[in-house]
C-alpha cells in the first residue's frame, strides 16, 4: 500500500502545547486486522448474506450503525467461551500497535481506544494489566443463548458517539488525533484535528475532501508522529 500524506507534518508544530496532544483510536480493523463484530456475525451469527444485508443499508444511510449492531449480535446465540476461542485463534493484532502504544506512555500522550465495539472482546487482545494507563471507552456485550445483546454507551444512532469525545477534549484544548478505518469512524473523522485513515475510512474522507493522512500499519504513523513532535520541540524551545 502506497502511503499517502494528504496535508504537510506541520500540524503539530502549531501547536502551542504539545502537552495538549490527544490521540484516539479505533479498535476493529484499526488496532486488529480484521473487525471482531463481522468476523462473529458471519461465523457464529447470520452469516455472510447477513452481514452484506446491514452492510449495504449501513451505507446507504438506511439504517443506523446502532441498529446494524443490535441487529448482528442479536444474531449470535453461542456462548462467549466459544467466541473467545475463535477470536484469540483468527484475529491478530498489529504488532505495531503495541510499539506505539509503549511510545505515547513514555511521551506521556494520553492515547484512549474509541470503539463501537465491545469492551470485553478488547481486552482479550490488549491486557489492562500491560497498559494501565490505556484508556478503553467501548460498548458491553451481553452474551445470551436467546441472541446477544448490546448495551450501548450513549443514545447516539451509533451506539457510541466518538465525536462527541473528541469535542469534549478540544473544549479543554487538546489537540486530537483520530485514527480510524470504518463507518463508525467517519464523525470522528470530520471533527478530530488531524486524522490517519485507511480502508473504508481512507476513502470517506477522499470523497469529502477531509484531510487526512493514509496509512498501512502503526509503523507509519509512529514514524510520522516521531517526525512531528521532533519538529515540534525544535521550533519551540
Amino acid at each position: 500500500m502506497t502511503i499517502n500524506f494528504k496535508f504537510p507534518i506541520s500540524n503539530l508544530r502549531r501547536m502551542h502545547d504539545i502537552s495538549k496532544l490527544h490521540i484516539f483510536t479505533d479498535f476493529d480493523g484499526t488496532i486488529t486486522d480484521t473487525d471482531s463484530l463481522v468476523f462473529l456475525t458471519k461465523e457464529l451469527g447470520g452469516g455472510v448474506d447477513y452481514l452484506n444485508s446491514i452492510g449495504a443499508q449501513l451505507r446507504a444511510g438506511t439504517m443506523s450503525l446502532r441498529d446494524g449492531i443490535t441487529h448482528e449480535m442479536f444474531s449470535i446465540r453461542a456462548p462467549f467461551s466459544a467466541a473467545v476461542e475463535l477470536l484469540r485463534t483468527r484475529i491478530k493484532v498489529d504488532p505495531a500497535f503495541f510499539t506505539f502504544a509503549h511510545w505515547c506512555k513514555s511521551n506521556n500522550f494520553p492515547l484512549t481506544v474509541l470503539s463501537a465495539g465491545f469492551y470485553e472482546i478488547i481486552e482479550l487482545f490488549i491486557a489492562p494489566a500491560e497498559f494501565p494507563d490505556l484508556e478503553i471507552l467501548a460498548n458491553h456485550i451481553r452474551p445470551d443463548s436467546a441472541g446477544w445483546h448490546c448495551e450501548f454507551r450513549d443514545d447516539s444512532d451509533y451506539g457510541h458517539d466518538k465525536a462527541r469525545v473528541i469535542q469534549q477534549k478540544q473544549a479543554q484544548g487538546c489537540h486530537t488525533i483520530f485514527i480510524g478505518d470504518g463507518i463508525s469512524d467517519r464523525s470522528a473523522a470530520e471533527v478530530a484535528d488531524e486524522v490517519f485513515a485507511t480502508h473504508y475510512l481512507a476513502q470517506y474522507c477522499r470523497e469529502r475532501e477531509i484531510k487526512h493522512h493514509e496509512f498501512a500499519t502503526f509503523a507509519d504513523i509512529l514514524n510520522h508522529l516521531q517526525i512531528s513532535t521532533r519538529k515540534h520541540e525544535i521550533i519551540t524551545s
